[in-house]
C-alpha cells in the first residue's frame, strides 16, 4: 500500500515536470512591477490606473528555445510566428506558446515577418539579401532579390530588415542601410520605387558652412541624409506605419496611398523600436528600453507602462525588446530578443472600459459612448479623454452647459469652443430686444448729457471738477500717451525737450504694462489662455518683463552712445513706455474678447494683436530716430545691434550660470566627501 502510494507521487512530479519543461512558463503578477502613466491635457505625464497586467511568459516553445530574436507576428487565425534570428528559422506557435511547426534551411538571419491571409510567410533576411515567400505548407513559393530597375538607385543598399504586405500582394519592406524611404514591390516582383522617406533638416550653422567651406572641407562633413524608419506595420485598411528612432516627436507615421503622413507630431520616445495596430486602430509601440505605449488613432496616449529589467527577471520588464504584436482579444505580446521569450499581457477590466468607450466614440456613436465614459470616470476621475467623450455626448443631445464644463475638464477646445457657440447663440436671441434696449438709453442718456452740461451748475460743477483733475501733473503726463499714436515725431521731441513727461509717468506706463501683461496671460478666456487653471509664476513674469525692458534699454543706450547718438538713459526710459501705447489701449479689449470669441472670431483676436505689436515696432523706430537724431539707416542698424547685444549678453549669462553651477556642485561634492571621511 505504501508502495503504490509512493509510486502515485513519483508518477504525479513525472507528469509535472515533463508539463512544465514541454510547456511554457506562466507567471501570474499578483501586482504590476510598473507604474502606469497617462499624458492628461496640458501635456503632463500622470499616473493612472494599470491598462495592461503581464500574465503569462513563454519562454521555451516544447523544446526549442529563442536566440536573439527579432520579429513577432500574430494572424487572426490564431497563430504566433516568430523570427527566430540567431538560429537562423522561423518558429510557429498557438497563442499559447504551444510549437505547431518550424520554417528553416533557407535563412542567415531572418529579422522580419508578415503572414498574409491565405497563410503565406513572407521573410526578411538581410544577411541573405532577400525576402522569401512560403505557402501555408511552408514550401518556398517565391524569392524577392535586389531590384535591377534604375528606380533603385545606384549604390543603395538592399538588406530587407522588416516588411508588411497588403490584401494585393503587394510589399512594403524596409532595408537596413537605405534611407530613401520604404520599397515597394508588386506580387509579380516588379519595383515600384520608394515611398514614405523622412525629411531632412538643417539648422542655420550648416547652412553658413555650406556657403563658406570648399569643396573639401564639405566632403569631410558628414552628409545630410534623412534617418531611416526602424520598423513599419499595416493596419485593417492597408494603411503603413513606420517607427523612426531619435526624436519625441515626428517619430511616428502612418501613411496613406500617396504617401502622405496622416499624423501630426505628437510625443513618442526617442528609443522606440516596434509599432502595432490594434483593432479600433489604436497604435501599440515598444521601445529599447521596454515601455509600452498606447495611443489612440487621433494621437492621445492612453497607457505607458512597463520598463527595463534590473536584473530581478520580474514578469511585465524587458532586457532589451525588439517586437510587440496584439491579438484579437486585445491582449499584447512583447518579444525580447536577450531574454528569448515573449511576455503577454492582459487587458484589465478598466482598459476594457476605456476601450469600449473609445470605439463607440472613434465611430461616431457619441451617445452610446456616454454611460462607458462615465463608468471609467468613476475609476478614474481625472482621465481626460474620459471627459472628452462625454463632452461630445452632451453636445449631442443638446446639453451645451454640461457639454461645455466636460469639455473644459478633458482639455478639448474644439468641444468647448463648439459648445460655447450654442450657449452664445442661445443668448443673443433670448436678449437681443434688452440689449439694444440698452444701448439706445445709454446713447440718449450721453445726448442729453451733453446737451444740459453747459445748463444745470450740478453737471458743470461736475465737468469743472474732472478738468481739475485731468490738470494735475501726473495725470497731464499720463494722458500725453494719447498723442503719441498721433504724431509720434512731435510727441517723442516733447518728451526729449519740452520735459511732457517724468520717470514716475514712464514707471506707470510699464507696471501698467505688466498688469496688463499678467490679466492676459492668467485670465483670459479658455480657448485663448495659454497657462494651466490654478498656475501662476508672477515672480518669473516680473524678471522676464522688466528684465527685458531694462536690457533692451542699457543695450541700445551702450550702442547708440557709441554710434554718435544725442539721447540720455532717462530719454530712452521714458520714451520706450510711451512706445507701449498701442499695447496698453488695445489689449483690454483683446482681453475683453477672448471671453466672448470663439475659435470661429479668432482672426478678431490675431489681427488686434497684429495691430498692437506692428505699432510698438513702428513706434520704436520713431523713438530711437527721434530721441538719437539718427536718420533711418542709423536707426535701423543701432535696433539690429541692439538684438545681436541683448543676445550675446543672455548667451554670456547663461555660460557664467552654468560655470557657477558646476563650481558650487564641486564645492558641495567637496564638502560632503571631507565630513563622511571626517566622520
Amino acid at each position: 500500500m505504501k508502495y503504490r502510494k509512493n509510486l502515485r507521487l513519483w508518477l504525479t512530479g513525472i507528469i509535472a515536470f515533463l508539463a512544465l519543461a514541454l510547456h511554457p512558463v506562466a507567471v501570474r503578477a499578483a501586482e504590476a512591477p510598473y507604474t502606469t502613466l497617462t499624458i492628461d491635457k496640458y501635456g503632463m505625464f500622470r499616473k493612472t490606473q494599470d491598462g495592461y497586467t503581464p500574465h503569462t511568459v513563454y519562454d521555451k516553445f516544447g523544446e526549442e528555445q529563442l536566440k536573439n530574436p527579432s520579429d513577432l507576428f500574430l494572424t487572426e487565425q490564431g497563430k504566433m510566428y516568430i523570427a527566430d534570428t540567431g538560429n537562423q528559422r522561423v518558429l510557429v506557435c498557438d497563442l499559447n506558446g504551444n510549437l505547431l511547426s518550424i520554417i528553416e534551411g533557407d535563412f542567415k538571419g531572418p529579422t522580419g515577418l508578415y503572414v498574409d491571409q491565405k497563410d503565406n510567410v513572407y521573410v526578411a533576411d538581410p544577411k541573405l539579401q532577400k525576402i522569401l515567400v512560403y505557402d501555408k505548407d511552408h514550401n518556398l513559393i517565391k524569392s524577392y532579390e535586389q531590384p535591377n530597375s534604375p528606380l533603385f538607385g545606384t549604390g543603395s543598399r538592399y538588406a530587407p530588415s522588416k516588411l508588411v504586405v497588403n490584401e494585393a500582394g503587394g510589399i512594403y519592406a524596409l532595408s537596413e542601410g537605405n534611407a530613401n524611404g520604404i520599397l515597394s514591390f508588386s506580387a509579380e516582383g516588379d519595383f515600384y520605387g520608394y515611398f514614405g522617406a523622412n525629411h531632412t533638416s538643417i539648422n542655420l550653422l550648416q547652412i553658413l558652412m555650406r556657403n563658406v567651406f570648399t569643396e573639401e572641407m564639405l566632403k569631410a562633413l558628414q552628409a545630410n541624409v534623412p534617418t531611416a524608419a526602424l520598423n513599419l506595420d499595416m493596419d485593417q485598411y492597408g494603411l503603413i506605419y513606420t517607427v523612426t528612432q531619435g526624436n519625441e516627436y515626428g517619430g511616428i507615421k502612418k501613411f496613406n496611398m500617396a504617401a502622405k503622413n496622416m499624423l501630426g507630431s505628437f510625443y513618442n520616445d526617442a528609443m522606440i523600436m516596434d509599432i502595432a495596430v490594434g483593432k479600433i486602430e489604436n497604435i501599440y509601440t515598444v521601445t529599447k528600453d521596454g515601455y509600452i505605449y498606447e495611443y489612440t488613432r487621433d494621437e492621445n496616449l492612453l497607457f505607458l507602462f512597463g520598463g527595463r529589467d534590473d536584473g530581478k527577471k520580474r514578469i511585465g520588464l524587458f532586457t532589451s525588446p525588439s517586437a510587440i504584436d496584439t491579438d484579437q482579444q486585445g491582449r499584447l505580446y512583447v518579444l525580447d530578443s536577450e531574454q528569448g521569450n515573449i511576455t503577454v499581457f492582459l487587458e484589465t477590466e478598466y482598459a476594457r472600459t476605456v476601450h469600449e468607450a473609445l470605439n463607440l466614440f472613434q465611430e461616431g456613436y457619441y451617445l452610446e459612448s456616454h454611460k462607458p465614459w462615465e463608468e471609467v470616470l468613476k475609476k478614474n476621475s481625472l482621465f481626460d479623454y474620459a471627459h472628452r467623450g462625454i463632452g461630445k455626448a452632451y453636445y449631442r443631445m443638446e446639453e451645451y452647459r454640461q457639454a461645455l464644463q466636460a469639455a473644459k475638464l478633458g482639455g478639448d477646445y474644439e468641444g468647448y469652443s463648439d459648445a460655447f457657440w450654442e450657449l452664445r447663440n442661445d443668448w443673443v436671441r433670448k436678449n437681443v430686444k434688452t440689449v439694444g434696449l440698452i444701448i439706445l438709453l445709454l446713447y440718449m442718456a450721453y445726448r442729453v448729457f451733453r446737451l444740459l452740461k453747459k445748463k444745470l451748475p450740478i453737471i458743470q460743477g461736475f465737468t469743472q471738477s474732472i478738468g481739475r483733475i485731468k490738470e494735475i501733473k501726473l495725470i497731464k503726463q499720463i494722458n500725453y500717451i494719447r498723442y503719441v499714436p498721433k504724431n509720434p515725431a512731435d510727441a517723442f521731441y516733447g518728451i526729449k525737450f519740452e520735459g511732457k513727461v517724468s520717470i514716475l509717468s514712464a514707471s506707470l506706463m510699464y507696471l501698467m504694462f505688466f498688469i496688463l501683461y499678467v490679466i492676459e496671460k492668467y485670465y483670459s478666456g479658455f480657448l485663448f489662455k495659454g497657462v494651466m487653471d490654478d498656475y501662476y509664476e508672477i515672480g518669473t513674469d516680473l524678471v522676464l518683463v522688466f528684465g527685458f525692458f531694462l536690457l533692451s534699454m542699457i543695450c541700445n543706450n551702450l550702442i547708440c552712445s557709441i554710434h554718435d547718438g544725442e539721447g540720455s538713459f532717462q530719454n530712452v526710459y521714458c520714451s520706450y513706455a510711451y512706445c507701449l501705447a498701442p499695447y496698453l489701449f488695445l489689449k483690454p479689449a483683446v482681453i475683453l474678447l477672448s471671453h466672448v470669441l470663439t475659435f470661429n472670431e479668432s482672426f478678431i483676436l490675431t489681427f488686434l494683436n497684429v495691430i498692437i505689436y506692428a505699432g510698438m515696432a513702428v513706434l520704436i523706430v520713431v523713438m530711437i530716430k527721434e530721441i538719437q537724431a539718427y536718420n533711418f539707416k542709423q536707426t535701423f542698424k543701432s535696433i539690429l545691434l541692439t538684438i545681436f547685444t541683448m543676445l550675446i549678453v543672455v548667451a554670456a549669462g547663461l555660460i557664467l550660470f552654468a560655470l557657477i553651477k558646476q563650481v558650487m556642485d564641486f564645492i558641495v561634492s567637496i564638502v560632503k566627501e571631507g565630513y563622511y571621511r571626517g566622520r
